[in-house]
């Protein structure tokens, strides 16, 4: 792990050299802050260490990363804590609110371990997981229960408190998976900027951005820059650096979706989950969004480069 740091610090200080106008930042690291907006006990540009408590107040809603690809949305008045955040073994309790979880990578090998409530589920597919109230619905994706081992698949919704039980339902569109898949397609967009961008610097280490989390200043938040082409479970394109031929100077435009947050605006093929997913009564988790996602916000100092995220940082309140 030592190690990878090391040659992680030598890669940022070669991006700064070959873009000193963009300093491109690289970060392999779970646990780091890429968006707050509202009331929040954290702020963009920091790395949360396992045991403390995240919290979000009225209008508060904030993006937590996690291995790269994955994101931990919170919505208002919500409570998380990272009990574990090395990318091979990586754990949260959901303590109150309603949460989102973008899962990229997580297998039944390397599960996704989440508490809410008394349910301990293992996230073992790339999927979309909405938490709260001690439930969990399975909008797209696959889970594993590790106290009895069954696995649930998509349209599965869980709960234990009155009792177990395990139902197919139908869900429909809050406001929280709204954000969640307008911060997808956004990030989205601007991914594809930046492999555009990475193609025009000569003598790129290429390897060394593949399956990473990179600061791009434009855009005031870490991006995914997969390792090779990745279709995100909302169904957004994204590209590996140094994959798209250059057309030019400048950044292009945005990828597959585009910015509305409307579900099923991203590519053919996306996830929906406002889709029906069977009998059995129907769910949605009542959560405010931010006005707007993407604001701008301040380089990671130094302290922050080696793993330490940085994100939008807004006052606005949050709105329905």
């Amino acid at each position: 792990m030592l190690q990878q740091e090391g040659e992680m610090s030598s890669l940022i200080l070669t991006l700064m050299l070959q873009l000193p106008a963009t300093q491109f930042l690289v970060s392999t690291r779970a646990g780091l802050v890429n968006y707050v907006q509202g009331t929040a006990t954290v702020k963009p540009a920091t790395s949360v260490p396992a045991g403390e408590v995240i919290r979000t107040g009225p209008g508060g809603a904030v993006e937590i990363l996690l291995n790269p690809g994955s994101y931990l949305r919170m919505g208002e008045n919500s409570r998380v804590v990272l009990d574990r955040v090395q990318l091979d073994d990586m754990a949260a309790t959901i303590l109150e609110g309603s949460i989102i979880i973008e899962a990229n990578g997580f297998t039944k090998e390397l599960p996704l371990k989440v508490v809410t409530g008394t349910l301990k589920i293992e996230i073992i597919r790339d999927g979309i997981y909405l938490f709260a109230d001690g439930k969990v619905v399975v909008v797209d994706g696959k889970i594993r229960d590790a106290s009895n081992g069954l696995v649930y698949g998509k349209g599965y919704e869980i709960s234990d408190d009155q009792g177990y039980r395990a139902r197919k339902v139908k869900t429909f569109t809050t406001a929280l998976e709204l954000w969640s898949q307008k911060r997808d397609a956004d990030i989205s967009r601007a991914n594809l900027n930046v492999a555009k961008s990475l193609r025009q610097v000569p003598d790129l280490p290429i390897r060394s951005l593949l399956d990473v989390w990179l600061w791009y200043p434009a855009f005031g938040s870490f991006i995914y820059m997969p390792g090779g082409r990745y279709r995100s479970p909302y169904g957004y394109q994204f590209q590996a650096a140094g994959q798209i031929p250059s057309f030019g100077g400048g950044f292009a435009g945005g990828s597959g979706g585009g910015s509305n947050a409307n579900l099923g605006g991203g590519s053919s093929g996306s996830s929906n989950s406002s889709a029906s997913s069977g009998g059995g009564g129907s769910v949605g988790f009542s959560s405010s969004v931010p006005a707007s996602t993407g604001a701008s916000s301040p380089t990671p100092s130094a302290g922050a480069q080696a793993g330490a995220s940085t994100g939008g940082h807004s006052n606005t309140t949050l709105g329905k």
